[in-house]
């Protein structure tokens, strides 16, 4: 296991417990104390924290049992120790930074037993909040485990030739075999795909979660998917977390065409589709629009150039293309509207299709999960019909 997942290991287990300490330090500030509360607070954190314990130290051959056991917990502790302990945290050390400055100003006294159990409900309601909202995002998380919609979008190409005119693409990404997304979720995908019967599919990366115990149930999946010209894929960020290159080489050993700096030319109906790929990248390419020209041969009259790349900030140096196919931001995974959640936060371009100038960007939602709870940002197949702009 990498530096990385045990520092995000010691990261959980730091803030559970602090987060406990400091909530435990807060209720003993009141006499008589809540202790059924205290015990609560003690137990939850200790739970989180074994449950991420068990998620990242397990080996590969327990995924099957926890997937069918155990997603829910998984799921709430995700919830928790993902989405909402850091903000709790920071949160209450502010909470006890103030009461630790105003120290010296006197103490209410001691509560009345008639007080009690008022004090007691109300205590109840601001511990009981957090974990009450990390049980619904489970359980919703659970309820929609195995929820699938297909997007169709109209991608208007500048001088699409006639012959091109309807062509469709299938457009997945962030497949994610792993804990959360197992060979019956990938069989949903994969028929889906099927159904879809599409011209060409493109994959645009994450095809495992963070081993490659979890490539084979996905490279089964892939290789079941049917089109007229073939599969197409990139490379995600979690296809790096076994080492650079290993997803890469494991794709192109089984016959997947896993495109790296690289661009095939499709001739389609008379007509050239190129598809270009590049592999991860986050960060560094701001200023190199070469890393996409260089891709590609010199156009002739009636090219189509589609770029497949997993991060979607790479639409900004991707001038030279007709189409790119990006995915990453799972739509941005909470979302409470068009444009309120984590994808304006953290994304320029988080779902859905982009346009500038002659270039369309269409950024998937994506069909698997590594976070079990997707909210406003349902998980895709994209079909995608090309039109003459």
């Amino acid at each position: 296991m990498s530096y990385r997942f045990l520092l995000i290991v010691g990261l959980a287990l730091f803030l559970n417990g602090g987060f406990a300490l400091l909530q435990l330090w807060l209720l003993r500030r009141r006499t008589p104390w809540p202790k059924f509360i205290g015990v609560g607070v003690c137990v939850w954190n200790l739970s989180m924290a074994a449950l991420f314990m068990v998620q990242f130290f397990s080996p590969p051959s327990w995924q099957v049992f926890l997937r069918q056991w155990f997603y829910f917990p998984m799921a709430v502790e995700m919830a928790w120790n993902v989405l909402l302990l850091e903000i709790l945290f920071l949160g209450t050390i502010l909470v006890v930074l103030s009461l630790l400055r105003i120290r010296r100003v006197a103490q209410p006294p001691p509560l009345t037993p008639e007080g009690i159990s008022r004090r007691k409900f109300l205590y109840g309601i601001a511990y009981g909040a957090a974990p009450v909202v990390a049980l619904g995002m489970g359980v919703h998380g659970t309820l929609t485990r195995n929820d699938l919609r297909v997007r169709p979008l109209s991608i208007p190409i500048a001088n699409l030739p006639p012959e091109l005119e309807g062509f469709t693409i299938a457009h997945v990404s962030d497949l994610h075999s792993g804990l959360f997304v197992g060979p019956d979720r990938l069989k949903i995908i994969s028929d889906a795909t099927n159904d879809l019967k599409a011209d060409l599919v493109t994959i645009t990366g994450d095809i495992i979660n963070r081993d490659m115990a979890e490539f084979e149930p996905a490279l089964l999946a892939m290789k079941a998917i049917e089109s007229r010209h073939g599969t197409y894929l990139c490379e995600g960020n979690h296809d790096r977390i076994p080492g650079d290159g290993i997803v890469i080489d494991a794709c192109v050993e089984n016959n997947l065409p896993m495109l790296s700096y690289q661009s095939v030319i499709l001739p389609i109906r008379g007509q050239r589709l190129i598809i270009g790929g590049l592999p991860w990248m986050k960060a560094g390419f701001e200023e190199k629009p070469e890393l996409v020209s260089q891709l590609f041969p010199g156009r002739q009259e009636g090219d189509v150039r589609i770029l497949l790349a997993h991060h979607p900030h790479l639409f900004d140096i991707a001038g030279s293309t007709d189409l790119v196919l990006t995915g990453h931001t799972h739509g941005g995974q909470i979302m409470l509207g068009d444009h309120l959640g984590l994808g304006p936060l953290f994304f320029q371009y988080w779902s859905g299709l982009y346009r500038r100038g002659n270039t369309s960007l269409v950024v998937s939602n994506g069909c698997g999960d590594w976070f079990p709870c997707r909210i406003g940002a349902p998980a895709e197949i994209a079909l995608l019909h090309l039109t003459r702009a």
